[in-house]
């Protein structure tokens, strides 16, 4: 009996002392990773280029394979996450966080110390570009109003015209009539003068 104690023991012991087999990492294939963020292959394929370009990520830590064997990481899981759901300052402890693989650097893929300047003159480009377009629009504006108020001030002068050029027909036509007055009662008085003439001389002979 003695024997087979020892033995059981020895067996637990081996047990204990060996250690237990590390989770390898979880990687999903594309209609399962699109499942889970809910996009369209373009979509996925879109945000992990972002992930790439902009974020640093290598695309060995985000997705491996090629064609319909295609899988993509858990790390790129959680990071479309993030950047779909735009948390970006936890995207960016995400990404500070992830593993580098050997040969990451990559020509124009911006690192995440880099990220922030990059972001900030573009930021800047965009303000100085709505500046600019503010400035030329309110010029536009301005031309715009002068225009309008030079055509009402035109159109005003032009009533003014209208209404001298009335008044002045009016007086026409009064001192017309006038004049045609004048020139009956001239007429009348020359003719009962040639009358009276006519009489005077009648009388005299």
């Amino acid at each position: 009996m003695e024997p087979e104690n020892l033995a059981v023991i020895d067996v637990e012991s081996e047990s204990i002392d060996s250690p237990e087999p590390e989770d390898e990492e979880t990687w999903y294939s594309a209609v399962q990773i699109q499942g889970l963020l809910k996009l369209s292959k373009a979509g996925l394929q879109q945000s992990i280029s972002k992930l790439q370009s902009i974020y640093g990520l290598d695309i060995a830590t985000l997705r491996r394979g090629a064609a319909r064997a295609t899988q993509y990481s858990e790390l790129a899981l959680k990071a479309c996450k993030l950047l779909n759901a735009g948390k970006l300052s936890e995207l960016r402890k995400l990404v500070e966080a992830a593993p580098t693989a050997p040969g990451a650097s990559h020509p124009g893929t911006l690192t995440i110390s880099e990220y922030t300047p990059a972001l900030d003159r573009r930021i800047a480009e965009l303000n100085q570009n709505a500046t600019s377009t503010s400035a030329s629009l309110n010029q536009n504006v301005m031309q715009l109003l002068a225009q309008i108020a030079t055509e009402n001030q035109a159109v005003q002068q032009r009533d003014a015209d209208l209404d001298t050029a009335e008044i002045n027909a009016a007086q026409n036509r009064g001192a017309t009539r006038a004049l045609a007055v004048f020139q009956a009662e001239q007429k009348a008085q020359a003719e009962v003068l040639a009358q009276l003439r006519a009489m005077k001389l009648g009388a005299e002979s």
